[in-house]
């Protein structure tokens, strides 16, 4: 019997050092390898960032976030891609989050190789396994808000590369939102992106019920081809048209009123 609780008494002993290196991280002493808990971008809605675990002091840099979002600015409902790079020797990690100045949460993530979302509403992306090569980088997606005209959008970053070695970076995501039009007749009060490509958002607001038809002409009144038809409810509507028109200088009408706007599109 005594020889029972003697091997007994060493198990946790022996366990200890194992459970501790597992959680350092192993030789480069990453506290996170599987991931960084939620609100560590050093936003300033987060308030605090990596350094809370792995001590020392966060330093500003530029280059370790890129994105496919264009000068113009993002457009409401797109998806636009984003890669994280680190470069240094030991493990690294990340966390990122797209915010205003208040810490809210604009728009939506969607995880990408070697990432995870973590937080309420899934608010962070992060590593989901530490990597130790000389070069570590990551992807994930990030959706624009669905309606169009919130502004613009900061995504913070916090990355680690060893320890206690944090980096802290933002990349500043405008909004391409310019109302813009020639005139203002009744009902239209905005064609958005504009200048703009790809997708026009035409803001109507309206009185009652009605069915709306928008079409797209040339400056020459040639019809496009492009015609949508909707049939929104009382107030503030949204029309979403995806074309394929050359760059240049449009005119929408709809039918209600046959008031013509200008837009234009540049590429």
């Amino acid at each position: 019997m005594k020889k029972i609780i003697i091997i007994l008494s060493i198990l946790p002993v022996l366990l200890l050092p194992l459970i501790t290196s597992s959680y350092s991280g192993g030789d480069h002493n990453s506290r996170t390898p599987s991931g960084a808990p939620a609100g560590h971008t050093g936003s300033p809605g987060d308030g605090k960032n990596c350094t809370v675990c792995h001590g020392g002091t966060a330093t500003p840099v530029s280059g370790i976030l890129s994105s496919d979002v264009p000068a113009t600015g993002y457009i409401a409902g797109e998806t636009y891609n984003f890669t994280v790079t680190l470069t240094g020797t030991g493990r690294k990690g990340f966390q990122a989050s797209p915010q205003n100045v208040e810490g809210t949460l604009l728009g939506s993530l969607t995880a990408g190789t070697g990432s995870q979302l973590v937080g309420f509403n899934n608010k962070y992306i992060t590593h989901s396994a530490a990597q130790n090569t000389a070069t570590a980088s990551w992807t994930y997606q990030w959706t624009a808000p669905a309606i169009p005209g919130t502004g613009d959008v900061t995504m913070y970053i916090a990355g680690v590369i060893s320890q206690p070695n944090v980096r802290l970076s933002s990349l500043l995501l405008k909004e391409n939102y310019s109302i813009g039009i020639s005139d203002t007749p009744d009902f239209i009060t905005g064609i958005y992106p504009n200048p703009g490509r790809d997708v026009l958002f035409i803001e109507i607001n309206l009185p009652g019920n009605n069915v709306v038809k928008a079409d797209i002409f040339t400056l020459s009144g040639q019809h496009t081809g492009i015609t949508a038809t909707e049939n929104p409810g009382y107030g503030t509507n949204t029309i979403k048209i995806n074309h394929s028109l050359q760059s240049g200088t449009y005119e929408c009408t709809k039918r209600i009123n046959r008031n013509k706007n200008a837009f234009h599109l540049n590429y």
